[in-house]
């Protein structure tokens, strides 16, 4: 795993641990709401990258879990691993 997606991880984790321990708060309100967007941000790139995912050989649901976690630097991965073969 590329050193983006753990910190991206990392984010996302101190994102739910402010929101699961600080909820009531403004800390964990915004926490909430940024997990909301980005959620909502990451099913749209699902949808657009759907194909791409497709003829990316391997496993359809694991690439499409990994956009929805990682959106575009995923999707990187992908289109370089389909120029180098």
């Amino acid at each position: 795993m590329s050193v983006p997606k753990i910190v991206l991880l990392t984010i996302y984790a101190v994102l739910a641990g402010l929101a699961l321990t600080q909820g009531g708060t403004p800390a964990g309100d915004w926490g909430l709401r940024i997990l909301g967007i980005l959620a909502v941000v990451h099913s749209i790139e699902v949808l657009v990258f759907f194909k791409l995912c497709q003829q990316a050989g391997g496993s359809l649901p694991v690439h499409l879990l990994s956009v929805f976690f990682f959106g575009v630097l995923h999707v990187k991965e992908i289109k370089a691993s389909q120029v180098g073969a």
